[in-house]
Parts: C-alpha cells; sequence; structure tokens
C-alpha cells in the first residue's frame, strides 16, 4: 500500500526494485481506471469501497 502511504514515485521504486518510471506508469495506470486524478482520491475511493481498511492508510512523517 505504498501509493496510499505518502510514498513517493521514487521511494516506492526503491521498495519494489523497479525504475520509478514504471511507477509513474501504474500510478497512472490505477487513477485513470479508478477515473480520479490524485492518490488522495483513489484512497478515499478505497476506504468507501471498502477495499482498504483506513488504518492501512496511515501517512508515514
Amino acid at each position: 500500500m505504498a501509493l496510499f502511504a505518502g510514498k513517493s514515485n521514487q521511494e516506492i521504486a526503491q521498495i519494489l526494485y523497479i525504475p520509478p518510471g514504471t511507477v509513474r506508469a501504474h500510478v497512472h495506470a490505477i487513477l485513470q481506471k479508478l477515473e480520479v486524478r490524485e492518490r488522495t482520491q483513489a484512497a478515499v475511493l478505497a476506504i468507501q469501497k471498502g477495499v482498504v481498511a483506513e488504518e492501512l492508510l496511515v501517512i508515514e512523517p
């Protein structure tokens, strides 16, 4: 759930051992499929649909 944990594309890429461009492409595809414009909207939608428990969406400092 790095997408919703306040991680940057670079941080997600490092966690997953993939290029930042790949992260960017996947994030873009997710946002398009959800018909939202930003990650925050995707997180809210995930909570509303019950896909992700709100407790899992804690933003790290």
